[in-house]
């Protein structure tokens, strides 16, 4: 939090407002060429692309292992498409075929926004979920559930709200991915349990 308040300080000592609007993502960039001129302009571009690429790949990995361990659960469906090795390899393949999708039909905006939609969606889910099955056994605060489910609900309204205003596409796709997953996850669920009857 201090690092990002710091970052913010020298951001708006170095530009004004409108400069800042103009530069949009790369405002810090554009703050660091007053005082160091080209070469704090590259620095700090070449820092932002690398913390990118850890980043993305940080998360690709991590969403890549949560898909395999949903796999062995039985709780995804999984194809091997004639690929050789496991399924954690599989799911990584995956993983990064639906960001190559999303990265050629979504600019980087769409792209955050969508994803803030999904995870307070899950967020609220997930927290749903304990509350309602896991919370005696695992003695959970309801109180701090049902505050982080309302707190949930609020953002995620207001996001829409805006979202709703500036950029509707991203509502639709959100629904649309969303409607697909749950409905492909019930017909999945379903099947699997018949075969296991």
């Amino acid at each position: 939090m201090i690092i990002y308040f710091l970052v913010a300080i020298a951001v708006a000592n170095n530009l004004s407002i409108s400069e800042i609007i103009s530069a949009k993502d790369y405002a810090l960039a554009q703050a660091s060429k007053p005082i160091f001129g080209n070469y704090g302009l590259w620095f700090t571009v070449g820092l932002a692309i690398i913390a990118t690429i850890s980043g993305v790949i940080a998360s690709v990995f991590a969403v890549s292992r949560i898909l395999a361990m949903l796999t062995e659960m039985k709780l995804v469906p999984h194809s091997y498409f004639g690929m050789p090795g496991d399924i954690q390899k599989h799911t990584l393949v995956y993983t990064v075929v639906i960001a190559i999708f999303f990265t050629i039909f979504f600019d980087l905006s769409r792209i955050a926004s969508l994803g803030a939609i999904f995870y307070l969606i899950m967020d609220i889910t997930i927290h749903w979920g304990v509350f309602r099955h896991l919370r005696k056994e695992i003695k959970a605060n309801a109180i701090i559930l049902l505050t982080a489910i309302i707190l949930d609900v609020v953002i995620l309204t207001v996001f829409l709200i805006v979202k709703a205003e500036q950029d509707f596409i991203v509502i639709y796709a959100a629904l649309l991915a969303i409607l697909f997953i749950v409905v492909g996850e019930k017909i999945f669920l379903k099947n699997f349990r018949n075969e296991i009857e």
